[in-house]
């Protein structure tokens, strides 16, 4: 046991630390989050890293891993730059590839519990810096319907020093400021996805168990990430769940798309905005507690009337 602990300090006092290269001067918000994921791979893999930011090809030459620089997309050769005479690919849906989502595209999976989380991390955190990168428009549903839209790229712009004329080592300690701001939001989306993938995983043997489709019953409060996820079935029009409080229940209403806000079937008009005695008359039981302005969401103090008030609303 000794001597496997001993042999396991010399091989990591002696291991080679990998190489990472990307350009130098200023920073983008794809290189700064490929140079996220890139550390929190290797730090997953045990491996240690140096960064060199620089555009001599020589240097670039010497890199383990090279990205966002240097004309070259070789997987085998793990180049992933985008800038070259036809680029580094294209997304389904049109968002072209920079630095970022060439990065996640070979090494993100690794960090993720399945093949839904990373593509869903892909979709709401590195699809807008790639087209952002590559001078595409980006507003979400609007132009790439099956895409998040977070304005992270601005976000990490901001970490760039106000004087463009800054040396190169101050460059170097905002591209790394940037970079655990990157990873922080990296590691925490992911740490997130993969959590609604477990809890999704719950709420739909719920759903398929549950005799009444339309109106499902829970026994826990997944939140609304797992609510609006209950629009990838056809049937359910409200989930019925118990207040994060502790106390009470509440009916929500189902979107008609996980990415939208548009619900299939809002609460009766009348009953919107009212509280306490205005919505226990409204509605005709005595324990209602508020309902949402917008109609998507309202409260009672039992289960029994949050099903009455939801076969109601279906019937209005």
């Amino acid at each position: 046991m000794v001597q496997y602990s001993y042999m396991n300090l010399f091989r990591k006092i002696f291991r080679k630390k990998i190489t990472l290269v990307t350009h130098d001067q200023g920073f983008h918000a794809d290189d700064v989050m490929a140079y996220a994921i890139l550390q929190e791979v290797l730090g997953k893999r045990g491996e240690s890293w140096n960064i060199i930011r620089t555009r001599d090809q020589q240097i670039i030459d010497t890199g383990d891993i090279v990205f966002d620089v240097g004309f070259e997309y070789d997987v085998l050769k793990n180049r992933f730059d985008h800038h070259q005479a036809g680029r580094a690919g294209t997304r389904e849906n049109g968002v072209l590839y920079a630095a970022a989502g060439l990065i996640w595209k070979h090494f993100g999976r690794e960090l993720c519990n399945s093949d839904d989380v990373w593509q869903s991390i892909d979709r709401a955190l590195i699809q807008e810096l790639d087209a952002g990168d590559n001078g595409q428009n980006y507003i979400g549903p609007f132009l790439f319907p099956d895409s998040g839209y977070t304005s992270l790229g601005i976000h990490i712009a901001n970490f760039g020093p106000n004087n463009k004329s800054v040396e190169s080592g101050e460059m170097l300690k905002c591209f790394e400021h940037a970079a655990v701001f990157a990873r922080d939001i990296l590691t925490r989306a992911i740490a997130s996805r993969n959590a609604l993938e477990r809890s999704f995983a719950e709420v739909t043997l719920v759903y398929q168990n549950s005799p009444e489709k339309n109106i499902l019953v829970f026994e826990k409060n997944y939140d609304r990430p797992i609510w609006k996820r209950l629009a990838e079935f056809p049937e359910p029009i409200y989930a019925i769940y118990p207040n994060i409080k502790g106390t009470g229940w509440k009916i929500e209403a189902i979107p008609v798309s996980p990415i939208l806000m548009e619900s299939r079937k809002l609460l009766p008009k009348t009953w919107h905005g009212l509280r306490d005695e205005d919505l226990q008359t409204a509605t005709g039981l005595t324990d209602a507690d508020f309902c949402h302005p917008s109609g998507f969401l309202l409260g009672t103090k039992t289960l029994e009337s949050a099903l009455l008030l939801a076969k109601k609303s279906l019937e209005m």
